[in-house]
């Protein structure tokens, strides 16, 4: 028997009715009180990451500099990237992530890992809500959520630009391409009606010359990225941050 934990996304997302009603008629849906989205087992399922947000409450309340050049949220791509802070450098960043991240669990903690910062820049990627999995969100639905969870980082960070970085293809989920493409085309029609939130393409870079996703970025999971990938998304990302964080 399938249920929804749309009461639990009700309760963030009423106070956006206001913000997120006045939508378009090619919009998916209306956010007015809650998005519905059926789990197998509803509540196992938005709390499977508990141990890592605890982490981050402990961190936070024996943080005493809550300042930054970036903060950055998302997922295991995110999480994985060993080399962050020497590829970001000499910015300063702060890193609320965890593996096996979704937009929809972010929603949830967003207090803990979104909320409360004082950064110059805000970076975000998560592709989990298109896995290939039973849990997966239809495109039109991974489109809300994000749209709602970027207009909360506009809400609380009004005068910081949001990085929203593309979904990145991988030989792990090929069977997956079509869905990133659509949810990077929606993404990045909508970020140029937003501005604080800025679109950046992670993905195009990973192609060789002859347009071939390249092989030799992966891990041995063929899922996530290798040195050689991060360092093709440094060189994408990171002037632009430089750029404001003077």
């Amino acid at each position: 028997m399938k249920n929804y934990f749309g009461l639990l996304i009700s309760l963030l997302c009423m106070s956006y009715s206001g913000i997120l009603d006045a939508q378009n008629r090619t919009d998916s849906l209306r956010f007015k009180e809650y998005l519905e989205v059926r789990h197998t087992d509803a509540m196992s399922w938005i709390n499977r990451y508990e141990k890592d947000i605890d982490v981050y409450r402990a961190i936070n309340r024996t943080l005493t500099d809550r300042s930054c050049d970036v903060l950055f949220l998302g997922s295991s791509s995110i999480n994985l990237w060993d080399s962050i802070v020497r590829d970001m450098s000499p910015m300063k960043i702060i890193r609320r992530s965890y593996g096996g991240a979704a937009i929809r669990d972010m929603l949830y903690n967003y207090d803990v890992i979104a909320r409360g910062f004082n950064p110059k820049a805000i970076v975000l990627y998560v592709e989990n809500d298109l896995a290939g999995s039973k849990d997966d969100l239809t495109v039109g639905e991974t489109y809300d959520f994000f749209r709602l969870f970027l207009s909360k980082l506009v809400r609380d960070y009004p005068t910081k630009p949001v990085f929203l970085l593309s979904f990145k293809p991988s030989y792990a989920r090929l069977k997956m391409l079509a869905k990133q493409k659509a949810i990077n085309t929606l993404l990045s029609e909508w970020c140029t009606t937003q501005p604080s939130v800025r679109f950046v393409d992670v993905a195009t870079c990973l192609y060789d010359e002859q347009n071939k996703l390249r092989e030799d970025i992966f891990k041995a999971d063929r899922l996530h990225m290798n040195q050689k990938g991060y360092d093709l998304w440094t060189r994408e990302l990171k002037p632009k941050l430089l750029n404001v964080c003077k």
